[in-house]
């Protein structure tokens, strides 16, 4: 097994496999600290996994947030061991500027271009758009996902795969849009290695990739 770099990223499947129909978990949740402290993923039942300061949540469709079973799979899983080696404070943030950010030459050395970046927000949201749960306003929580090169969206998602975690666990869900108004500080790292673990079995190779 690959010792777990800070900042290295370890993931299972493609994002590419899920939207094919593939739905054959092997981790499962235990699994995941010895890789990361932070991360996101699907189960095989369809619920997202928000996996922030090695607190392993589930998320149900309607945006309800349960303790991860320890023992439930997972068909897709991004995990990092998140020691932030940036910080950016910007006077207010939305999902489009978070995204221009990692592309301005002004960062040098932490844009995110053809890097994987992962990163965290903290704090107060005036809007949070969820894949599940829908839109929640004035709300307290923290963001945790990676800005993905546009080169590798088939194997981990979009530009910014990410997850929302309300601060009282009211509400989570995958990220679609936010605001927040406020100042806000953005806390991420560059990755250095990629490990990409494949899935075993017959219905992986029967599977039909683009």
């Amino acid at each position: 097994m690959v010792a777990s770099i800070p900042n290295d990223i370890f993931q299972f499947s493609t994002y590419a496999a899920v939207h094919a129909g593939f739905k054959d978990g092997q981790p499962q949740t235990a699994n995941l600290s010895s890789h990361g402290t932070d991360g996101l993923g699907i189960y095989e039942n369809g619920d997202i996994l928000a996996f922030q300061d090695d607190e392993a949540h589930a998320v149900r469709p309607n945006g309800d947030v349960v303790p991860a079973d320890a023992q439930a799979r997972l068909v897709f899983a991004m995990v990092t061991v998140f020691q932030p080696t940036f910080r950016i404070e910007v006077p207010s943030l939305t999902l489009d500027q978070l995204q221009e950010l990692f592309q301005e030459p002004t960062l040098q050395i932490g844009r995110g271009v053809n890097t994987y970046v992962p990163f965290k927000l903290v704090g107060k949201f005036e809007s949070v758009e969820l894949k599940q749960g829908g839109s929640l306003r004035g709300v307290s929580g923290q963001v945790f996902g990676f800005v993905v090169p546009q080169w590798m969206k088939s194997i981990s998602g979009p530009r910014v795969h990410a997850c929302f975690v309300e601060e009282e666990r009211k509400g989570a869900g995958v990220v679609m849009d936010f605001e927040m108004d406020e100042k806000t500080v953005v806390r991420f790292a560059k990755c250095g290695r990629f490990h990409l673990g494949f899935p075993q079995g017959d219905r992986w190779e029967d599977l039909r990739l683009k």
